[in-house]
């Protein structure tokens, strides 16, 4: 086992994060394996004032009602205190042999703060399950945290997570960029940078960041790419601030045209 812990620059951050694992650590006692950090924490381009916090954690065994309740109960006070958190927990025994998609135990995030919140003041868990769930997007979570991710409290990742098939994180991100085009109004920007990220894995199986994804689509991909991809790294990097939507005809063929590789390597 290790306990490698996590020590970012900002004070809030660590003190939220301390706070989850203690939280973690209580609730889930000795069925917990290990909590880990992934996305933009991990992956180094984690903004303050916008990013989110992701985690997996990873168990033994299911977990009883009582205890979701408990833990839904802690990430509603902890979340936005000052990050939102995204966490999602997750059973060895449903992923052990591997399964797409993927189950997973509980899942949280700021969209479910309103159906959690109603579930908390009326009494009835209309919103939990003793059965699991499944999400397309863990595929792709679960093959960052392999890659890039850090293991804050337990046993290492590669002990405590298997291998994904190449076909289901294709599978994973492309379900993702295809959510993302029925709302390219609203995430335009995340669209531009993770269609890049999943086009360098298909050119150079690198497991990018989202700015790390937008530098290399403009030494790589055609230059009619280029204006959109510049737009989006600029707005997330608060250098555009007077924008927050890239040109949507542009990302959009940028997206397709990802989407279209990604299906043609399943």
């Amino acid at each position: 086992m290790s306990n490698v812990g996590w020590d970012s620059r900002h004070e809030g951050t660590n003190r939220q994060i301390q706070h989850l694992l203690v939280e973690l650590t209580k609730q889930l006692e000795g069925n917990l394996i290990g909590a880990y950090l992934h996305g933009s924490l991990a992956l180094g381009c984690f903004n303050p004032t916008t990013s989110d916090i992701d985690l997996l954690v990873l168990t033994h065994h299911k977990i009883p009602l009582s205890t979701k309740k408990a833990l839904v109960h802690s990430f509603l006070s902890i979340s936005g205190v000052p990050h939102a958190i995204e966490i999602s927990i997750l059973c060895q025994d449903n992923l052990i042999p591997w399964k797409y998609p993927t189950p997973f135990e509980l899942h949280y995030s700021e969209e479910w703060r309103e159906r959690f919140s109603e579930d908390l003041t009326r009494g009835k868990w209309k919103y939990l399950s003793e059965q699991p769930q499944t999400d397309t997007d863990l595929a792709a979570h679960v093959t960052v945290t392999r890659h890039r991710g850090i293991c804050l409290w337990g046993a290492p990742i590669g002990e405590a997570f298997p291998d994904v098939p190449n076909r289901d994180f294709l599978a994973s991100v492309v379900s993702d960029l295809e959510w993302t085009l029925e709302r390219l109004d609203q995430i335009s920007v995340t669209g531009v940078l993770n269609s890049c990220r999943v086009h360098a894995y298909l050119k150079d199986r690198q497991i990018f960041s989202k700015e790390e994804g937008g530098v290399w689509a403009l030494n790589t991909l055609p230059v009619e790419f280029h204006p959109v991809v510049k737009e989006a790294l600029g707005i997330y990097r608060d250098e555009y601030l007077e924008h927050n939507v890239v040109d949507l005809d542009g990302a959009k063929r940028l997206i397709e045209n990802v989407i279209s590789l990604a299906k043609e390597s399943f």
